[in-house]
């Protein structure tokens, strides 16, 4: 028997950051923000004044038990309370090796929580009346703006549904001397849209870059100048800034960045070439102020920083997947805890980690980061007791990122549960086409970094029991959920919810994504020449064909020379080669087997040396490698012609033929690997 749910409870069912069904229209070209999926009421169990000492000794104990359980050397942390700030502090230590204590004035890395900074700054420009939420960016801009698919707005950067893949191009710099303006690394980058704007959500680092750019082109500044003069200065954070390399007051106060096996000291991190996207560095007391300014009307120790409507607008809903699931704020992910509405962001650097929290009904702000590449945990541990505590029991909080922690993740228990589990009616209307692996869509499709970012995209399965119950699987965890209307789920102990999409009008159609809690991007079926197993498999066998040839032919040539005497040699003497075509075929089969060899180890070893150099601004030496694949399928494809002449020839054994036919086969498959991973041109 289902559960009867309200419209609000219906709304809410999200554990964290949500993605939905797309709706026709959504965003793409749009004036303003959508009116879909409305905010609850005012009547929430956020909704109680809170006690500033009361708020500020909880978080004190959570970041202590924090630092403590998860052995994270130090965290920053700011608190505000019905507009007040209640906390800005330090805890632990800056640095391990000297133990130097952090201070409410050290300033760490925040990664993508520099985003909620930027949007906020272009959306005071936009209610400025300098542009509009809905303009074509590339008319704004002078830089190309991947749009092969269709317009670009404002309003689609913000909420991630641009149509971008998510690749690493110029994200990273590995030295100070190689950075270059915005507007050089955003021409440089390799990004591609690879769906129409509007269609669906996919996190994108290189869309917030462009947003920054708008901002800059709006006021007619570079960037880090557009950043300071419209909102960094006017909020008053004096000590946050986007600059790279760091101003040195900056630097040399900054938390050192723990990473395994390596510690970044006095500013001297990774650098952003795509800055808007998570360059900042800031304070406990600057992001108080930044939180005060979002959740006081815009008010900051009683001067106005930002209009009403500047805040309202960026608090609003801008997009949804689905009106049974929460959506986009402009720039910051929906999230519902229980029934109240949460507004978030995190960040990760190679070496911080941090989150900003908002719970606009409330009055409540939260901002923690911490200095080590590992501290997720206990970030999350924070987080979630925070809203436990104020905000009242939620539905498995996760992190706002798009790891896919939400519905995907934890555990099935009934701790946030407060009626009997759901249980459905029977089957779920589209059983067989909704069974299957669905893979994120927060991956590049056009570059070099496409095996990467695949490895890492969260993959749920997706199975239907004979009890009529909707599994997800992701790793070695089961979530369990119930149809509450046509391809819209419930899960069976938490108000979360799921939704599924199909081509065309109605439900009849094939599936085309998955939308569920705790991520931004949309998940898409995963088709057989996608998968991953498939890859796993054929490179398996194409590398055991290929050293049939490597090692078999040096042992047969072996075998000759011991049968026959001393007249015999090794290897084929040079009148065969330039005559007999079998030796000749088998050298040019081995120089292709080679050369695959050679790139994928040389390759191996850039990633190792400098992986965010390689993934990101590929070094000359990196970018030299193509040579070895090119040089590869040109072998292959001789190998191909000499494999067809061994069909009629009648001076190669049978043996001879198959084997070199199961060799050309297995060059042909791994070249078709490289090609389909974008390993084979440079890029």
């Amino acid at each position: 028997m289902r559960r009867r749910t309200t419209r609000r409870g219906f709304l809410a069912g999200v554990g964290a950051v949500c993605a939905g069904s797309v709706s026709a229209g959504t965003v793409a070209g749009s004036e303003g923000p959508t009116s879909a999926a409305p905010a609850p009421g005012s009547t929430s169990a956020a909704a109680v004044t809170q006690d500033a000492d009361d708020v500020a000794d909880t978080v004190r104990d959570l970041v202590e038990t924090s630092l403590e359980e998860h052995d994270v050397p130090g965290a920053t942390v700011a608190v505000v309370a019905d507009g007040s700030v209640t906390l800005a502090e330090g805890f632990g230590v800056a640095d391990r090796e000297t133990e130097t204590a952090v201070e409410a004035g050290t300033p760490f890395r925040v990664g993508s929580v520099s985003k909620a900074v930027t949007w906020t700054a272009l959306m005071r420009r936009i209610q400025r009346g300098d542009l509009e939420p809905g303009t074509d960016v590339a008319g704004l801009l002078d830089v190309p703006v991947p749009d092969s698919k269709g317009t670009v707005t404002p309003a689609n950067l913000a909420t991630h549904r641009a149509g971008l893949e998510n690749g690493n191009s110029q994200l990273w710099v590995q030295n100070a001397g190689d950075l270059e303006s915005l507007p050089s690394h955003l021409r440089r980058a390799t990004i591609s849209q690879v769906r129409p704007p509007g269609e669906v959500g996919s996190y994108s680092n290189y869309g917030a870059a462009l947003g920054g750019q708008v901002l800059a082109a709006a006021r007619e500044e570079s960037f880090d100048t557009a950043i300071e003069n419209e909102l960094l200065g006017p909020l008053g954070m004096e000590s946050s800034s986007f600059s790279q390399p760091l101003p040195e007051s900056l630097a040399d106060a900054h938390a050192a960045g723990h990473a395994t096996g390596t510690t970044y000291r006095n500013g001297n991190f990774p650098y952003m070439g795509l800055r808007p996207a998570g360059a900042m560095s800031t304070t406990a007391p600057d992001m108080a102020r930044f939180l005060q300014a979002t959740l006081n009307d815009g008010v900051v120790d009683g001067e106005r920083v930002l209009a009403s409507e500047t805040v309202d607008a960026l608090h609003r809903q801008w997009a949804t997947h689905h009106e049974a699931l929460a959506g986009m704020a402009f720039g910051l992910v929906e999230n519902y805890h229980g029934e109240t509405r949460v507004l978030r962001h995190n960040g990760a650097t190679p070496s911080f980690v941090s989150d900003v929290v908002l719970v606009p009904e409330a009055g409540l702000g939260l901002f923690v980061a911490y200095n080590a590449s590992d501290a997720a945990s206990a970030m999350n541990d924070v987080v979630s007791g925070f809203l436990d505590e104020y905000v009242g029991t939620g539905s498995g909080s996760a992190s706002a990122s798009d790891s896919g922690t939400g519905s995907a993740s934890g555990t099935d228990s009934d701790s946030n549960s407060t009626t009997a589990p759901l249980t459905p009616d029977g089957q779920p209307s589209r059983t067989d086409a909704l069974e299957g692996t669905y893979r994120s869509v927060r991956l590049s499709k056009t570059g070099h970094d496409r095996i990467t970012t695949t490895l890492q995209a969260p993959t749920i399965r997706v199975s239907v029991g004979d009890d009529g119950v909707l599994r997800t699987t992701r790793g070695s965890t089961t979530q369990r959920w119930v149809e509450v209307e046509p391809l819209v789920f419930e899960h069976v102990t938490e108000n979360r919810r799921l939704a599924f999409q199909t081509a065309g009008e109605g439900t009849d159609g094939n599936v085309e994504y998955l939308f569920l809690g705790g991520s931004v991007s949309a998940y898409a079926p995963v088709g057989a020449v996608d998968n991953l197993s498939l890859h796993a498999m054929l490179a398996g066998i194409t590398i055991l064909g290929m050293l049939s040839m490597v090692l078999g032919s040096p042992a047969a040539g072996f075998v000759r020379w011991y049968r026959g005497g001393d007249d015999a040699t090794f290897l084929p003497e040079r009148s065969r080669l330039r005559t007999e075509p079998a030796a000749q075929a088998r050298w040019v089969a081995g120089g292709a087997i080679l050369a695959f060899a050679a790139f994928v180890v040389l390759v191996l070893v850039h990633l190792a040396v400098a992986p965010l150099a390689v993934l990101s601004t590929p070094p000359l030496t990196f970018r030299a490698l193509f040579a070895l694949p090119i040089l590869g399928v040109l072998g292959t494809l001789a190998a191909v012609a000499y494999a067809g002449h061994a069909l009629y020839a009648g001076s190669w054994s049978r043996p001879g033929r198959v084997h070199y036919a199961v060799v050309t086969a297995s060059l042909v498959g791994f070249a078709w690997l490289l090609w389909y991973w974008n390993l084979v041109l440079p890029p």
